[in-house]
């Protein structure tokens, strides 16, 4: 009789360890969750869709709670007239961190401009600052002080509120306001709209994370800059890359496949050149004669 009361006493203290086990398990799942997720907040000039990873959220403007990680996020914009043009892009949203998007749609990509803006947590109380554009090499103004050119990443600025100016020949310039906090890291990727022949460069000013006012980006019209000598030059050896038209009438040739690679030349469009290898969306080619080099396979059609 005492060993079967025995028997119960710890088959009874088996069943609350299991139990405790659950609730612990279900609260760490519970607050683990929670801390993972980040805001996201996306504005467009007009009004459009928001997908992350082609799943539909919402309409601009949006503001909501998502789990943190890497996302593939594309604005389509509603039924308009004239037709335009749809942007995607990829964005990193931080636990209990703010990933901000804001485009400026016009009828064509290369017309369109969008501010990435996320924050990244750094170790110890100092502030960065990390700017890249599209097209690169743009020379970056913080507060009207010229710092140096896109890519670009500061480490000396100061906490608080700041202006950051863009600047590119060939496109409109763009301005931000920022807020830089000790600890962390602002991160800011700007993709610049092509200014249309003929038309004064203004500047929008869209905020960040103080209720931004986008405005929309003028119509431009690319213009195709191929030289008589590319349209004439004859095909190399099969793998070969054809240079596609591009805003800036030139394709840059790196040393690395990196758009923060030192710039080693530039080729242009309608030229063609020997494929030595592709890596990530760049390919290497041969180019003055013996030199290799890199470029953004975005600007290049492959022929094999």
């Amino acid at each position: 009789m005492i060993e079967l009361t025995m028997k119960r006493k710890l088959a009874l203290f088996l069943v609350f360890l299991g139990l405790l086990a659950a609730v612990v398990g279900v609260v760490k799942l519970l607050t683990g969750r929670s801390g993972k997720l980040g805001e996201l907040r996306v504005e467009s000039a007009p009004p459009a869709s928001v997908f992350l990873d082609n799943k539909h959220l919402g309409r601009t403007p949006f503001k909501d709670k998502v789990q943190a990680g890497e996302y593939t996020i594309k604005i389509v914009p509603e039924g308009t007239t004239p037709q335009l043009a749809s942007w995607q892009g990829q964005i990193s949203v931080g636990a209990n961190l703010l990933t901000y998007v804001n485009a400026n749609l016009a009828e064509s990509e290369l017309a369109s401009a969008v501010d990435v803006l996320w924050l990244e947590k750094i170790s110890g109380k100092l502030a960065e600052l990390s700017i890249t554009t599209n097209p690169d090499g743009a020379s970056v103004l913080v507060d009207d002080e010229t710092k140096g050119v896109t890519p670009l990443s500061l480490t000396d600025i100061s906490t608080g509120d700041h202006s950051v100016t863009v600047t590119s020949p060939g496109f409109l310039s763009r301005t931000i306001k920022i807020k830089i906090t000790p600890g962390y890291r602002v991160i800011s990727s700007l993709k610049l709209a092509l200014s249309a022949a003929g038309v004064p460069t203004p500047t929008p000013t869209p905020e960040t994370t103080s209720m931004p006012t986008p405005t929309k980006a003028p119509k431009a019209t690319p213009t195709k800059t191929a030289t008589s000598s590319a349209s004439t030059q004859p095909d190399p050896a099969k793998p070969f890359v054809i240079i596609k038209d591009t805003p800036t009438g030139f394709l840059r040739v790196r040393m690395e496949p990196t758009t923060s690679a030192t710039e080693s030349g530039r080729v242009n469009p309608g030229e063609k050149y020997h494929l030595e290898d592709t890596k990530s969306g760049w390919y290497q080619i041969k180019y003055d004669g013996t030199r290799l080099g890199w470029i953004s396979g975005q600007y290049a059609e492959k022929v094999e």
